[in-house]
């Protein structure tokens, strides 16, 4: 990733940190999903200020796992189709997002990692991914 100035490292580190610590204070999915907004929220203030199209793809990638994610949520039975496992795996990608922005250097082959897990994620509450999860591939 072209390096980032600085002082907007440590702003989009600070919130990320924050947003994962909030989420994984809460059991409640519907609550992590408002923390977990921060993190393509942020990223899209961020644009504003220093283009990036590593920076851009993260945006896209978080802001459409939260819409699916959000989708499922908003079922009408809402737990159906969310696997074991799920929120607490969620929890974990924020934090190694947090942690990553929160090193002096982005490395583009982890975030790239954690976009394709994010993206993962967001996949299995589809009715398709969950089908693949129960088929056991896609793994939790």
């Amino acid at each position: 990733m072209q390096k980032l100035p600085e002082a907007l490292r440590a702003r989009l580190a600070n919130e990320f940190r924050f947003a994962a610590e909030k989420m994984a204070d809460t059991h409640d999915l519907a609550a992590k999903l408002y923390f977990f907004s921060a993190f393509y929220g942020e990223l899209n203030r961020a644009l504003n200020q220093s283009w990036s199209p590593e920076l851009g793809l993260a945006h896209l990638v978080l802001h459409r796992v939260h819409e699916q994610i959000t989708g499922r949520v908003n079922m009408p039975t809402p737990g159906t189709g969310i696997p074991a496992g799920f929120p607490a795996e969620l929890d974990r990608v924020a934090n190694e997002l947090a942690e990553l922005f929160g090193g002096k250097q982005i490395d583009d082959a982890r975030l790239y990692q954690l976009l394709a897990r994010t993206a993962e994620l967001g996949y299995v509450s589809t009715g398709n991914g969950y089908y693949l999860y129960l088929k056991g591939q896609i793994k939790i």
